[in-house]
């Protein structure tokens, strides 16, 4: 009988393996994997060569101000909100999803982003938990680059558009679940509840 030791490591491991496969199925482009040793419970995947986490690029780019940079900014707003858009048109619900997650490949300037980090991944139709991969994210976005609201917003805009692109007159998500306005209005809830939570402290 497996201990809950081992079982618990194991879904460690083959938990983000399958969302990865996934992602990459449903076009998401993730780290491909080249060999799972359940025994030591070790993921082996492809290194991705000349890239740079989006954090370092927007501190890069924002270091002189938000303002000189928001033109360049607002093509990776819109970049990042179809990678995410297009995630949870799929139900991938990434965990943990801030700027050190999302890696810029390849020239920056042409916003090819690849996802990395599913440790907390998982496979839901929720617009709960949707709501808050976004509310993470927001967090992330803000409390590390100040004065990019703007850029969230982008975010925002691109995210709905993709999320209901291809996804039929009802707007839902593939396989059904819950509509891009449905996870908006979750989002702006969760959000209320974050803020009432940093005034009471």
């Amino acid at each position: 009988m497996l201990s809950l030791k081992i079982f618990l490591a194991s879904c460690l491991c083959t938990v983000p393996v399958a969302v990865i496969h996934y992602c990459n199925f449903t076009g998401v482009h993730c780290p491909a994997i080249y060999y799972v040793d359940m025994d030591t419970n070790t993921i082996y995947m492809e290194h991705l060569k000349d890239s740079i986490t989006v954090k370092d690029y927007i501190m890069e780019r924002t270091a002189d101000g938000v303002d000189r940079c928001m033109d360049t900014l607002q093509q990776l707003a819109i970049a990042i909100g179809q990678v995410v858009g297009m995630m949870h048109r799929n139900h991938i619900i990434h965990g943990d999803l801030t700027t050190s997650n999302l890696l810029l490949v390849g020239k920056p300037e042409d916003c090819h982003i690849a996802v990395i980090d599913f440790g907390l991944a998982s496979i839901e139709e929720t617009a709960e938990d949707k709501g808050v991969d976004l509310y993470v994210l927001e967090r992330a976005l803000l409390s590390t680059h100040p004065s990019t609201e703007p850029l969230f917003e982008a975010i925002l805009h691109s995210y709905k558009e993709t999320y209901m692109c291809s996804s039929g007159s009802s707007g839902r998500g593939n396989r059904g679940g819950t509509t891009a306005d449905e996870v908006l209005k979750k989002f702006d809830q969760i959000r209320l509840r974050g803020r009432k939570r940093n005034m009471v402290g």
